[in-house]
Order: C-alpha cells, then sequence, then structure tokens
C-alpha cells in the first residue's frame, strides 16, 4: 500500500511542477481549444445568390 501511495504522491508532484513551469503556455491552449470563437467579419459586398443550375426546355419536334 505504501508503494501505491509514493506512486499517486509521485504523480501528483510530477504534474504540479509540470502545471507550474508550462502554466502559460497551457492555459494559453486551453483557452484556444474551449474558449469561444470570434464571429467571423461580414463582407459588405457579397454577390447576389445564383441558382445551382440552369435549366433550358428541350426543343419540341414539329414532326407529330
Amino acid at each position: 500500500m505504501l508503494i501505491y501511495s509514493l506512486v499517486g504522491l509521485t504523480f501528483i508532484i510530477w504534474v504540479g511542477i509540470y502545471f507550474l513551469y508550462f502554466r502559460q503556455q497551457v492555459i494559453a491552449w486551453f483557452s484556444n481549444r474551449f474558449g469561444k470563437d470570434r464571429p467571423a467579419p461580414v463582407e459588405d459586398n457579397t454577390p447576389e445568390a445564383q441558382l445551382p443550375f440552369s435549366y433550358t426546355s428541350p426543343p419540341k419536334d414539329d414532326k407529330s
């Protein structure tokens, strides 16, 4: 049982040292990963909506 508690204590100490040393980088990563994104800028010169295709009817044959 002593071994497990020493392993747990060592793990907690290493995580604490890592967090203290890389604190700014970790906080920046978390804010970039889980933070709210800024909305995309809206362009004023957007083109008009166009139809995805144009349909022309086939020519009619007068050979009826």
